[in-house]
C-alpha cells in the first residue's frame, strides 16, 4: 500500500460561508492555543512534560463543560491539533526546526485535519457535517483509493483548498526507457546547473524579475492603516504575487526535472550547505531554490527508475584538474577560468567542477562518501 494526496482548489464562497470558513479556523486556534498553554504550565509546574492522552481527556472534558462551540471540531480534529503540538517539540528536539510550538493567532492559524468522521463527499462536493457547510471543489482529477484524511487549508491569499490523504495499492508506474547515459551537474549562480559535457542551463529567476513589483506592493501595504479592509487587501494582493513567483519557480524545477530522467540514467550532484549559501549570498540562492530542485529530482528518478549521486560536499570539485587530478591550494570565486600547473590545460570552472563531480559519483557509486537519494 502507498500515500498518495490529491489537492484541490475550493471555489469561491460566498460571504456567509467564508465567515463559517474563518470561524472554523479561529475555533482550531482557540484549541490550539489553550492546549499549549496547558503544556507550558504543566512543565513549568511540573518540570516534566504533560502526556498526550491526559492533555487529550482534559480537551475532551472541558469541551464540554465550558467551551461548547468547540463542539463544531469533532473529537478527531481536536486530536490531530494536540497531535500538532507533539510533533512540533519532537521536530524542535530533533533540530529539524529552529523554535518550539509557538501560539498562534485565528488569522494565521492554517488548516484543520480531518480523519473518518465529520465530513461526507457527494463528487466533487465536501461537507464539514458539524457546520452543515457544502464546498465545492475543482476536481481536475478523480481520487482513486480509500480516504484517509482530509485537511482543510487556507493560504495566505486566503483561498481554500482541500488535500485528500489516500490509501491505495501499489501500481506499477511506465517508467523511462534506459538510456545508457550518466550526467555530472555543478550547481551555480550565474548558471543555474553547469554539465559535465559544456550544457549550461539558466534559471529563470522569478524573484529577481518580480522584485520591482513587489518592493512596489510592499510599500503600498505599509502605508495602509491597520486594521483596515484597504491593508487586507494589499496583504493579500503581496501574498498572490509570492504565490505566483512560488508557482513560477516549481514549474521550472518540475519541467527540468523531467527532461534529465528523461535523457540519462545515472545523474551525480553535489551536495551543498545551502544555509552557509544564503548567509553568503542570501535572496539570489533562495530565488534558485536548489534544495527543492534537488527533492523533485530524486523524487522522479525513484519514480521512473533513474539513479541521483550525490558526493560529498568536501570534494574539492573546483580547484582539481580533471585531466589530470592536480589539486590547487586556493580558488577564489573570482577566477572563472584556469590553466593547470601540472598538464598545462585550461579549464572552465564550472565545467572542470561538473567533470569532476561527474567522476567521483560514477568511481564510487553506492560506496566511501557517496549517497544514493
Amino acid at each position: 500500500m502507498q500515500r498518495i494526496s490529491y489537492k484541490y482548489k475550493v471555489y469561491k464562497q460566498n460571504r456567509n460561508h467564508q465567515k463559517r470558513l474563518d470561524s472554523l479556523m479561529r475555533i482550531a486556534a482557540e484549541v490550539y492555543n489553550h492546549a499549549l498553554a496547558l503544556h507550558k504550565r504543566y512543565y513549568r509546574l511540573f518540570h516534566k512534560s504533560l502526556s498526550k492522552n491526559a492533555l487529550q481527556k482534559h480537551i475532551a472534558k472541558i469541551k464540554n463543560r465550558c467551551y461548547n462551540h468547540w463542539n463544531l471540531l469533532n473529537s478527531q480534529a481536536i486530536q490531530q491539533i494536540t497531535d500538532r503540538i507533539y510533533s512540533g517539540y519532537d521536530r524542535f528536539f530533533a533540530h529539524d526546526a529552529k523554535h518550539p510550538p509557538k501560539f498562534r493567532s485565528g488569522r494565521k492559524y492554517r488548516s484543520v485535519t480531518f480523519k473518518n468522521s465529520g465530513w461526507t463527499l457527494n463528487g466533487n462536493v465536501f461537507t464539514v457535517n458539524a457546520l452543515h457547510l457544502r464546498l465545492k471543489f475543482h476536481c481536475s482529477r478523480a481520487i482513486e483509493g480509500r480516504v484517509k484524511t482530509v485537511c482543510l487549508l487556507r493560504d495566505a491569499v486566503g483561498d481554500w483548498w482541500l488535500s485528500f490523504s489516500v490509501e491505495k495499492e501499489e501500481s506499477k508506474m511506465p517508467k523511462k526507457p534506459m538510456s545508457g547515459k550518466t550526467a555530472g551537474f555543478d550547481f551555480g549562480l550565474k548558471h543555474f546547473l553547469t554539465g559535465a559535457d559544456g550544457q549550461k542551463i539558466d534559471s529563470p529567476l522569478c524573484l529577481t524579475h518580480a522584485i520591482g513589483q513587489l518592493k512596489h506592493k510592499s510599500r503600498n501595504l505599509s502605508r495602509k492603516v491597520k486594521g483596515s479592509r484597504s491593508r487586507v487587501r494589499a496583504r493579500r494582493d503581496l501574498a498572490r504575487l509570492h504565490r505566483r513567483i512560488s508557482c513560477l519557480r516549481s514549474d521550472f524545477h518540475w519541467k527540468l526535472a523531467l527532461r534529465l530522467v528523461e535523457e540519462y540514467d545515472v545523474i551525480c550532484l553535489e551536495t551543498l550547505h545551502m544555509n552557509a549559501m544564503k548567509r553568503l549570498w542570501g535572496r539570489k540562492v533562495s530565488d534558485l531554490g536548489f534544495a527543492e530542485f534537488v527533492n523533485i529530482l530524486s523524487c522522479q528518478c525513484t519514480k521512473h527508475g533513474k539513479k541521483l549521486v550525490r558526493i560529498s560536499q568536501w570534494e574539492a570539485t573546483s580547484k582539481t584538474c580533471s585531466a589530470c587530478g592536480y589539486k590547487e591550494e586556493s580558488m577564489p570565486l573570482k577566477i572563472r577560468e584556469w590553466t593547470c600547473r601540472s598538464c598545462g590545460k585550461t579549464h572552465d570552472r564550472d565545467i572542470n567542477a561538473a567533470q569532476n563531480i561527474l567522476r567521483v559519483g560514477t568511481s564510487t557509486l553506492g560506496r566511501g562518501n557517496v549517497r544514493l537519494a
